[in-house]
C-alpha cells in the first residue's frame, strides 16, 4: 500500500477514535449531574381527588439530599421534572401529612428540618400549613 493510503487510513482512525472518546466522556459526565428521585409515599385528600406525593432526592456528593413534596391530581402521573414542589428540606426526613379538607393540608417533618430550601403557602388551590 502507498504511503498516502496509510495516512488516509490513519486520519480516519484518529477521527473515529476522537469521536468515541468524546461520546464516552459525555456519557460519564452526564451521570455526575443526574439526580435520583425515590417516591416515598402518597397521601390522598378526603375525596381522593388529589395526592401529596413525598419523594427523597439525591444528586450526588456535592449536593445535599432533600425531602420534597408536591400536590398531584389523582390519575395524573408524578414527574420530578414537571410536577412543582411546594416544600423542599435538607435530608431524608419522615413526613406527616393530614388533609383538613380538599383545599387545605397540614405537613410536618420528623425530625424537624435543619434547613428549609422551599416552603410555599399554596400549591395550586390547596393551602399548605406547616407544623
Amino acid at each position: 500500500m502507498s504511503r498516502r493510503r496509510w495516512i488516509g487510513i490513519g486520519a480516519v482512525v484518529l477521527v473515529v477514535a476522537g469521536f468515541l472518546f468524546v461520546v464516552l466522556v459525555d456519557s460519564i459526565m452526564s451521570g455526575f449531574g443526574a439526580c435520583r428521585v425515590v417516591r416515598q409515599r402518597a397521601f390522598a385528600s378526603p375525596s381522593g381527588s388529589q395526592l401529596v406525593v413525598v419523594v427523597w432526592k439525591s444528586c450526588g456528593a456535592t449536593v445535599p439530599d432533600s425531602t420534597q413534596a408536591s400536590v398531584v391530581a389523582r390519575g395524573r402521573t408524578f414527574s420530578p421534572e414537571s410536577t412543582p414542589t411546594f416544600v423542599s428540606v435538607r435530608g431524608h426526613l419522615d413526613v406527616v401529612v393530614a388533609w383538613s379538607s380538599e383545599r387545605a393540608v397540614r405537613i410536618g417533618f420528623i425530625p424537624g428540618p435543619e434547613q428549609v430550601y422551599k416552603r410555599d403557602q399554596r400549591a395550586g388551590d390547596v393551602a399548605i400549613y406547616y407544623e
